[in-house]
């Protein structure tokens, strides 16, 4: 959520911030050859698996990587191994084979790339609210992630502006207007 949040109204858009599963090796992203896959080869027979699609069968018995936590403890040499495979191809090309084969596989997309997806389109979790108070241009935001019989919850008005209901609230909390201006006189809000 606060990705997408922060992509649609600061145009940032999020870095990786580390690619292993401590739990199982291979279990993480790797680069290919136009971007990352996450590939989760956790069991004994993907992994097996894994190494034949790549064309690397020999991976299966070499001792660093025959076992679970062999594979774990030398897992850099792993990855570089299997990355030099995968750099050969493009990310669509190791969904589709290795999806095939049971090995669970998924590009990694960027925030816009997730949100330009036909199902994000079709199920309109994007919602465009036209300039209003305190908005100098357009603002995208998410709508609710899910579907419900009776009607869709909707956005209706933007996010508030910094501080636009803090006198409302402290009003709702018992403040006076003479103390909210006492509060502001003094820097405390």
């Amino acid at each position: 959520g606060w990705v997408v949040s922060n992509y649609l109204t600061a145009g940032v858009e999020p870095q990786p911030h580390g690619n292993d599963n401590f739990t199982a090796a291979p279990s993480g992203t790797f680069r290919a050859q136009d971007g990352m896959l996450n590939i989760a080869a956790n069991k004994q027979e993907q992994f097996e698996a894994l190494v034949g699609a790549l064309g690397l069968p020999e991976l299966a018995t070499d001792p660093r990587f025959a076992r679970r936590e062999d594979r774990k403890r030398h897992r850099a040499a792993l990855t570089a191994l299997l990355e030099a495979q995968l750099g050969r191809q493009p990310c669509a090309h190791w969904e589709a084979q290795l999806g095939r084969i049971g090995i669970p596989v998924g590009a990694v997309l960027s925030v816009p790339q997730a949100l330009a997806l036909p199902q994000v389109q079709h199920r309109q979790l994007l919602k465009r609210l036209e300039p209003s108070a305190g908005l100098d241009r357009p603002l995208t935001v998410t709508r609710c992630g899910f579907k419900l019989s009776g009607g869709d919850p909707d956005v209706v008005t933007p996010p508030p502006t910094l501080g636009e209901h803090t006198d409302e609230l402290l009003q709702s909390l018992g403040y006076t207007a003479g103390d909210i201006a006492q509060l502001r006189a003094e820097g405390a809000v």
